[in-house]
C-alpha cells in the first residue's frame, strides 16, 4: 500500500499502514524529527496511523512536501532496524547473558567454607582491603604542606 498524503497550509498528513510500518517503527521515525517539527500521531482504525507533521517555524508547501518525503526515507530506516532487531534478539539475548555471567566473580578458596580469610560473601560494606580510605596524612605523613607541598601560592 501507498502512503496517502494530504497538505494543509501549514502541516502534511500521512497515513501509514501498520502491517507494513508497525507502530513502534512509525514512532522511532517521529522522534527523529522533533527538532524539526511539531508531530502529531493518532488511530485511523484497526490498521492505519496518520502522522500529522507540522513546521516549528512559518513552511512553505515545498519544504513540507520535502519534510514528507524524508520522514518516508526514515520510516524505512527505522524498518530495517525494527526487522534486524527481531531476527538477532537471540543471539543478542546470548551474548549479554553470557557477558553477565562472565561477569560473576568466580569462587575463590578464600571464599570457600574451609578457608581462613573472609571471602566476598563475608565482606562488610566499611572494609578497605586497599587502604583507599586512609586519611592522606597517615598515608603519607603530616610534614608535608596541605598545598601540594609547599608549591607556589599567590
Amino acid at each position: 500500500m501507498e502512503i496517502s498524503r494530504e497538505t494543509t497550509k501549514d502541516s502534511i498528513r500521512l497515513e501509514l499502514d501498520e502491517k507494513l510500518f508497525p507502530r513502534p517503527v512509525s514512532v522511532a521515525a517521529a522522534y527523529r524529527f522533533l527538532d524539526r517539527c511539531y508531530i502529531r500521531l493518532e488511530r485511523a482504525g484497526k490498521q492505519h496511523l496518520i502522522v500529522q507533521l507540522k513546521g516549528k517555524q512559518k513552511i512553505t508547501k515545498a519544504s513540507l512536501e520535502c519534510l514528507a518525503e524524508e520522514f518516508q526515507n526514515e520510516l524505512l530506516h527505522q524498518l530495517l532496524r525494527h526487522q534486524v532487531a527481531e531476527r538477532t534478539a537471540g543471539l543478542r539475548d546470548a551474548i549479554v547473558g553470557r557477558a553477565l555471567f562472565s561477569a560473576e566473580p568466580a569462587p575463590t578458596e578464600a571464599a570457600s567454607p574451609g578457608g581462613d580469610s573472609a571471602g566476598p560473601a563475608d565482606m562488610d560494606y566499611l572494609d578497605d582491603p586497599l587502604g583507599i580510605a586512609v586519611p592522606w596524612e597517615e598515608k603519607y605523613g603530616e610534614g608535608q604542606d596541605k598545598n601540594g607541598g609547599g608549591q607556589g601560592q599567590s
